[in-house]
């Protein structure tokens, strides 16, 4: 049986990662060939942390 609070995780994981992940594309890269590291760390980070909790999430639920 679906735990319910592990597949609310696992939303919550997924639409994270997705939502990261179109952030890092738009806020780490600037106009031309810039490229922005602390914003690229920042949300690099988000990205593997929402990623985890979607993996974690599709084991649990």
């Amino acid at each position: 049986m679906v735990n319910q609070f592990w597949a609310l995780i696992c939303e919550a994981g997924f639409f994270g990662w997705v939502g990261c992940t179109v952030g890092f594309i738009f806020r780490a890269f600037g106009p031309g060939d810039s490229f922005f590291g602390r914003r690229a760390a920042f949300w690099g980070s988000l990205v593997i942390v929402f990623y985890g909790l979607w993996v974690l999430g599709m084991m649990k639920a």
